[in-house]
This record gives C-alpha cells, structure tokens and sequence, in this order.
C-alpha cells in the first residue's frame, strides 16, 4: 500500500512540474512581446494588437482542424469560452488605456501584480477553491518582485484612473485564465484557446477602425506582428493552458509572474537597457516566489495497517 501511495505522489508531482514547465514556457514567450511591440510606431498598438489577434487566431483553427484529438463543444463550455473571451477582449485596450494615462511602469505593476489576487480570489468565491497558503504567500513574494522590478522613476505622476484601468485589465487577463481552466480538462489547448481569441479579436477589431496599417509594408515590422500571433498567441497560450490543467489557475497566472522578468532581461540583451539594484532585487524575489508555489504540496501522513 505504502509503494502505491508513493506512486501517486510521484505521479502528481511529476504532472505538477510538467505544468510549471509548460507555464514557464508559455510566459517566456509572452515577455517577448514588449521588445517587438517596442519596434512600431508609437501609436499602432491597436493596429497590432488586431494583426496579432488575427493570425494568432487563424493559426489556432488550423491548428484545430488538423487535431485528430478534438471534441465537440458542449453547452457546458459556453459559460467558460464567454469569461475567457470576455477577458480577452479586455484586457489589451484597458492595459493601453492605463499605460497612457499613469504609464507603463504603474499600468505593470498594477495590472501584472493584482492579476494573480483576482484568480485566487475568482477560484476561491466562486469556484469554491481556495488556492491554499503555499500559494499565497508565494503569490505575495513573487508580486512583491514584479513591484520592485518596475516600481516607477521619481518624474511619474500616478493618475488615478489609469491604476484603476489597470486593476480592470488585471481583471481581465484573471477572467482569461480562469475561464481557459474551467474548459481545460475538456478540450486540447488549441480548443481551448481558439473561441477565446475569435471572441476576443471580434470585440477588438473596432477599436482599429480608420487607423493607419500602413507600417505593414515594412517586412520587419510584417514578420514581427505575424510572430506576435502566431507564436506569442497561438504557441505560448496552447502551453500555458496544457499547465493550467495540470497545476489550475491561480498557480498558473503566479508563475506567469516570469513575463515581466523575461521582458526586463531581454530589454538589457537586446535594446541596452538597464536594471537598477532594486530591479535586480525584484528579479530575484520573482524566482524565489515561483520557486515557493512550485513545490509539491506535503502529501498527508498515511497510516500503514
């Protein structure tokens, strides 16, 4: 009886890792997505966002049609396909909305560190899953990183109305993670994702009308927002889901915590930025709470006849 117990904490636990891993990996491919928006024009994020959301989706049905593993969809994953969308749909314009009124420091911090609180919070009232307190006080160290690693200069003024844009867009990308988690044990990642960013782009799209998409014509820039969608949607958002069946939402979204801290390291590889000490201090509080929420739960003490 013993072995067989221990099996199947070896079992959990190696399902736990494999979706750490595929969450890490999905949220390293996310923080890509700020050095290459970095290389359009100022003023084309909603064009982007839309190219982005376009053939991310496109390259998601494909993706679909070629499963051999598909399943129907059921009224049962209306509800989840609704939230996720709906938060999908949010959560670009609002964090847009926020970085132009408090800027981009304050929109981060905020809307990258209270999204971990609103799933736990999600999963908690409405689910009936409270996350535990390996969990939360993980969450608290790693959030506590992502303050430290983009606390804002001393020149930025902190509107009041672009935090509170923020905590919706955190709110948003929560309604995201938690909608892809009650569908994920159902479908493949792809299934999952797919209706989500078809909902998404739907909504987004006016928010395009009229604007200039002329920059397109430049190959980079063409490559660059083709890679956005397909690799930054469709690949990174397939992974990120097969970790979230595997190790639920709230976890997930707090070792989604690493985007930022991939942002910040590619920003000093590639567009010579700098990371003042307390940035350094931040990164290393990310780890150290991801390190925290990634360890096995104690298996409970059997009592062997």
């Amino acid at each position: 009886m013993a072995s067989q117990q221990t099996g199947r904490h070896r079992k959990r636990s190696d399902g736990r890792a494999l979706g750490i891993s595929a969450v890490a990996l999905g949220t390293i491919i996310w923080g890509t997505v700020g050095p290459v928006v970095k290389l359009f024009p100022e003023g084309t994020e909603f064009q982007y966002s839309l190219i982005r959301n376009l053939s991310g989706t496109t390259a998601l049905w494909l993706f679909v049609l070629l499963s051999k593993n598909k399943k129907r969809y059921t009224k049962e994953d209306i509800v989840p396909i609704l939230v996720a969308g709906t938060g999908a749909a949010l959560f670009f314009p609002l964090f847009i909305l926020a970085f132009q009124l408090t800027g981009v420091g304050v929109a981060a911090v905020v809307s990258i560190g209270v999204a971990p609180i609103f799933v736990g919070l999600i999963a908690w009232i409405a689910l009936k899953q409270p996350p535990g307190k390996q969990w939360a006080i993980g969450t608290l160290i790693a959030v506590s990183g992502v303050v430290a690693l983009n606390w804002p200069s001393g020149d930025n003024t902190v509107s009041i109305l672009g935090v509170a844009f923020a905590m919706a867009a955190a709110f948003g990308y929560s309604m995201q993670a938690t909608g892809m988690g009650m569908i994920s044990k159902r479908h493949t990642p792809f299934q999952c994702v797919a209706p989500m960013f078809t909902i998404g782009t739907i909504f987004q799209a006016p928010l395009s009308y009229g604007k200039d998409f002329s920059f397109l014509q430049d190959p980079i820039l063409l490559m660059g927002a083709l890679y956005g969608g397909i690799v930054t949607v469709a690949l990174a958002y397939a992974v990120f889901i097969y970790g979230i069946a595997r190790i639920g939402a709230a976890t997930a979204v707090t070792v989604g915590l690493m985007e930022p801290l991939t942002a910040s390291i590619l920003g000093v590889l590639l567009l010579g930025e700098t990371v003042s000490i307390v940035g350094l201090v931040g990164s290393v509080l990310i780890l150290a709470g991801l390190v925290v929420v990634s360890k096995p739960p104690k298996e409970p003490a059997q009592l062997v006849a």
